[in-house]
């Protein structure tokens, strides 16, 4: 079998890359990957440059299978529950959010950020693995809201602190909002989504959290699903997200709200 060679800048059609990435199969730079390793093939030839041009009436097949660059994009909601592994597959075994939703669809998904393993709520897949890369990226200033609860109160300074910016172990942290509920439970909206970031500053201010559950992905919230189930997004809901990142959008300015003490 052959290999296609590097169509022109003039020429018609779009690029491999992109053509795979509105099919589904990820970010760009991962089916770069995919291409370099000779995965993918137009019109029965292999492809390795990622210069090549594909146009509407050609077949491209990743793995053998036949891809539809206008299939059309899918993103469920899962309300996950803690114990509950944001992956593709655990060595250790343990039960994965990603079994929840293959029931729905068949084909690949991607999750739009994670929540760890003892963390709670409203979680994303989508087969647009390109938004799912967007929705994800700092530079998109997606907001992710999250309640917080704690074993003690949550002093004021300490949330005046991390929303003014604060580094822990050389990492810098920054809350962009926080609305107190009560003297232990508080909502924190952040845009980055660090690995582990709640987690980390709570400790460092030697606060033991009780409970982390996020509530709200950009436009979309958790609302009412139960603990443990999957409901698809409507096309309404999957335009919001769309233009989420798109900046068609009126951006939500973030502005703090005035903490009120409670008493529990």
């Amino acid at each position: 079998m052959g290999e296609t060679h590097s169509s022109g800048n003039d020429a018609p059609g779009i690029r491999i890359n992109k053509y795979l990435a509105e099919a589904g199969q990820g970010s760009r730079r991962n089916v770069e990957q995919f291409i370099r390793e000779g995965r993918v093939q137009v019109d029965g030839e292999t492809v390795r440059d990622l210069s090549v041009r594909v146009t509407p009436d050609q077949e491209v097949r990743l793995d053998g299978g036949v891809l539809n660059r206008s299939r059309r994009t899918v993103v469920f909601a899962m309300n996950k529950p803690v114990r509950v592994l944001v992956s593709e597959h655990d060595p250790e075994g343990r039960p994965l959010a990603i079994d929840s939703v293959r029931p729905h669809y068949s084909g690949r998904l991607f999750s739009i950020g994670r929540l760890d393993f003892m963390s709670s709520g409203l979680i994303l897949f989508t087969n647009d693995g390109d938004l799912a890369q967007k929705l994800m990226r700092p530079a998109a200033g997606v907001d992710r809201e999250y309640v917080v609860e704690t074993r003690e109160p949550i002093p004021d300074d300490m949330l005046e602190a991390f929303r003014r910016g604060i580094s822990v172990e050389r990492v810098q942290y920054r809350l962009q909002e926080y609305r107190r509920h009560s003297a232990r439970r508080v909502a924190l909206i952040l845009r980055e989504g660090k690995n582990r970031e709640i987690r980390r500053v709570f400790a460092h201010f030697r606060l033991k959290v009780r409970r982390i559950y996020r509530n709200r992905y950009g436009p979309i919230r958790l609302g009412s699903l139960p603990e443990g189930q999957v409901r698809p997004l409507t096309d309404n809901e999957v335009e919001r997200l769309r233009h989420a990142v798109s900046g068609n959008a009126p951006r939500r300015t973030a502005t703090r709200r005035t903490p009120r003490r409670r008493r529990e």
